[in-house]
């Protein structure tokens, strides 16, 4: 049997490429939305600390000073400790806006990175059936060249029989 070669077998190789490539980019996708949110998480573990240091910083600005530290100053540090603290959290809040910002981002890019690989795959899937119908015509078509291989034969050895049996 002549075993012929899928016409279009450079384009089904082509689109198995574009499928494993569209694939590795949803992995990269995936991994880059993973270490946003993580951002996103860790941000707001900040936030969480700080708010908690402030609450717990404020319990104490009537706690006693120190020793030989006037209850003014005292009170002033604390004031300002407390603050500080405020406007780092105002800060990681203005970050964690950003980290989520960039994280719809993420998620916006791996969304439309799973869409491309899926009419990657599509693709290949199609060719892939039209390369299976090609296969089954061409043993179809091998299969009835030797059904008339097979026909001539049987007819040619009939009509040697037939000759040789005649009596002229």
């Amino acid at each position: 049997m002549n075993k012929q070669r899928f016409p279009l077998a450079t384009l089904l190789q082509l689109r198995e490429h574009r499928v494993e490539t569209a694939r590795a980019l949803v992995m990269e996708r995936q991994a880059q939305v993973q270490a946003r949110r993580e951002a996103c998480t860790a941000i707001e573990g900040e936030i969480v600390a700080l708010n908690q240091e402030r609450a717990s910083q404020r319990l104490r600005l009537l706690d006693p000073p120190p020793a030989g530290v006037p209850w003014a100053m005292a009170m002033a540090q604390r004031e300002s400790h407390v603050d500080h603290l405020a406007e780092l959290a105002n800060a990681a809040r203005q970050r964690l806006a950003d980290a989520q910002g960039k994280l719809r981002e993420a998620e916006a890019a791996l969304d439309e990175a799973r869409k491309a690989f899926f009419r990657a795959k599509s693709r290949l899937e199609a060719l892939e059936k039209r390369r299976d119908v090609w296969r089954k015509e061409q043993s179809a078509i091998a299969q009835r060249r030797e059904e008339a291989q097979s026909a001539d034969l049987l007819l040619a050895a009939r009509q040697r029989s037939t000759h040789h049996n005649s009596p002229f």
